[in-house]
């Protein structure tokens, strides 16, 4: 029988043999022992470390897959003023190209791969260049840097690959880096979000979290520039003077009627303002109403947040603000340099916006749902009511595809079909996604993001991966164990249409002064002529009348106005957004009037015998 005993192996054979040979064997043993104890050490080791990759091996990485399109097109500033552009498009049409590019959106830990076309431009004439790809902020190798002298250029009617990692959640971008100068300034640039791990509102994973996030892609337009590009003439670089300036392509009031540019919330909540300067001037950006938290900068969190109310961003910089609504109100957030605020300088106008916050209230209308279905099975169970469906659900290749209207409607979102673009629209008050048939891409608040599965027709009826959706809209997956049937709960509102066109509401503004007037607006006609409109400037700024008659000034604006004789002829009082000011011109003469709140808005009256 063998015993282990202070350390030294004694085994009965032993006591059979010379003493000399007895303490060599027991030398032996003892390192025998020691051998023995240090693989037993090594294997738990071993074991410690590589046991639980194996039996529960991590999960591989998601890939995002995006398709765009180099070419060129046309842009419309606030003023009417055409500009020519050259941009990315997720449509293999020359000539479509839009500014800014579509806003890319994955997720920590996904693999990219993003394929770039050149299929040229549309316009005849014009130098056929090369394009790259460059993702500012996203360190990533050479190969995939898309810069022409370490890269390959992308010739047209030639596509490359990008492929990398999105290592790091944050806010980046992307823009073309062949003559970066020229190609940035006409439109080749778009936002890159890099979502914490599984896509949570997180800034970065474990980071600060947040209800909703806004991207706000600041850049700056010298028109000179780009008809001097359209014409194929030279233009003199030192010599750039922008009158333009945009927030995700649209400079204000544009800004108000675009609802990635313009900031809804609830008092209580916190949003995200992903701040980034694609161009090539600094900008002082100032909030009204809040302080916020600078929270992280250039993709990466800092050691501590700055609470500002006002921020300098620098050409190619990137800052991530927080702030949490802590009263109801409707606050400019614009930038601080003398021009950045007109258009062609014309006030009010550039990088300007507005954040509106509403008092939180309960929705009367809105209420649980709870939805049960299974795949093959053509009817589903809402709140315990049996309702047909039109299709059966189905399961392809792992996903669960589910009726297009069935799970949009019954969670409160107004669907449409889009015929010409063969693609389907969701809009809540919240919230927009846009799927198109057999497309791998969808758009999720003017986002571009990557579908694992596209929506399919599938038996004459459209269906859409039903865990996409669900999860977009705000309803919770599980799954009831007994039946096999899958669970949908979440809440629908009848409140589906986006709450910022709200003030299009009519207001009835105070009685004027002397013969004037304001009042509500009905349905005011622009083919009245003798009806001014009141938008950034009067329209028309010029208008001939007879004595006698009267003139209607009508405010479309979301701003409000007032209109001043410049000798006090006449003055209105404040002219609120959809309401009116009227006058009646008793004598003849010339009169030149303005916005006394915006005087650079000046108008004329010429009345007539």
């Amino acid at each position: 029988m063998n015993e282990e005993r202070e350390g030294v192996l004694k085994t009965p054979f032993l006591s059979f043999l010379p003493n000399e040979r007895k303490n060599t064997m027991n030398i032996h043993a003892l390192r025998l022992l020691g051998f023995r104890k240090l693989l037993l050490a090594v294997l738990v080791i071993t074991m410690t470390w590589v046991a639980p990759s194996s039996s529960s091996a991590a999960e591989p990485a998601t890939t995002k897959k995006f398709q765009l399109y180099a070419t060129d097109g046309y842009m419309t500033l606030p003023d009417g003023v055409q500009l020519y552009i050259w941009g990315y498009s997720l449509t293999n049409k020359p000539g479509s190209a839009t500014v800014p590019a579509p806003a890319l959106e994955v997720n920590e830990g996904d693999q990219v791969e993003i394929v770039l076309t050149n299929i040229g431009p549309q316009k005849s004439g014009t130098k056929r260049l090369a394009h790259t790809i460059h993702f500012h902020g996203l360190d990533t190798d050479q190969q995939n840097d898309g810069v022409p002298h370490t890269s390959p250029a992308i010739q047209v009617g030639e596509s490359f690959k990008y492929q990398f990692t999105a290592k790091h959640a944050g806010t980046y971008f992307y823009h073309c880096h062949v003559d970066t100068i020229e190609h940035l300034q006409m439109g080749m640039y778009g936002a890159f979000i890099v979502k914490a791990k599984n896509g949570i509102n997180q800034d970065w994973t474990g980071g600060p979290t947040f209800d909703k996030d806004y991207v706000f892609l600041l850049n700056e337009i010298d028109p000179v520039w780009h008809q001097a590009v359209e014409g194929g003439k030279p233009y003199d670089r030192t010599d750039f003077h922008p009158k333009y300036w945009t927030i995700n392509g649209k400079a204000y009031p544009d800004t108000e009627t675009d609802p990635t540019s313009y900031i809804e919330g609830v008092v209580g909540e916190t949003v995200l303002i992903r701040l980034i300067n694609s161009g090539y001037e600094s900008h002082s950006f100032h909030m009204h109403g809040y302080h916020f938290q600078i929270i992280a900068s250039d993709g990466r969190p800092l050691p501590e947040p700055l609470t500002k109310d006002t921020v300098l961003i620098g050409p190619g910089e990137r800052y991530d603000l927080l702030v949490t609504f802590d009263q109801s109100g409707m606050f400019p957030f614009h930038s601080h340099n003398i021009v950045d605020n007109t258009n062609n300088g014309t006030y009010p106008g550039g990088l300007h916006t507005m954040i509106d916050v509403k008092e939180k209230t309960s929705d009367p209308s809105s209420m649980l749902m709870t939805v049960r279905l299974k795949a093959g099975r053509n009817s589903a169970t809402v709140n315990g009511e049996s309702i047909l469906l039109p299709n059966s659900p189905v399961v392809l290749n792992g996903t669960t595809y589910i009726p297009v209207r069935f799970i949009g409607e019954t969670f409160g979102a107004e669907v449409k079909w889009l015929p010409k673009e063969k693609s389907v629209l969701y809009t809540t008050d919240k919230t927009t996604i846009q799927l198109g048939l057999n497309s791998s891409q969808a758009k999720v608040n003017g986002r571009l993001v990557s579908l694992s599965a596209p929506p399919k027709e599938i038996k004459g009826t459209i269906m859409v991966p039903m865990r996409f959706i669900a999860d977009h809209l705000g309803a919770k997956l599980s799954k009831d164990s007994k039946t096999g049937e899958i669970i949908l709960t979440g809440t629908m509102s009848a409140a589906s249409a986006p709450s910022h066109h709200a003030h299009d509401e009519a207001t009835t503004g105070d009685e004027a002064n002397g013969n004037g007037s304001t009042g509500s607006v009905d349905q005011p006609s622009s083919a009245d002529p003798l009806t001014v409109d009141i938008t950034t400037s009067f329209m028309p700024a010029k208008l001939t009348i007879k004595k006698g008659q009267t003139v209607r000034w009508v405010n479309k604006d979301t701003q409000i106005h007032t209109v001043y004789d410049l000798q006090d002829k006449f003055n209105s009082p404040n002219i609120l957004p959809n309401a009116e000011f009227s006058y009646t011109f008793a004598e003849a003469g010339t009169y030149t009037y303005y916005c006394s709140t915006h005087p650079s808005m000046v108008g004329e009256i010429i009345v007539t015998d």
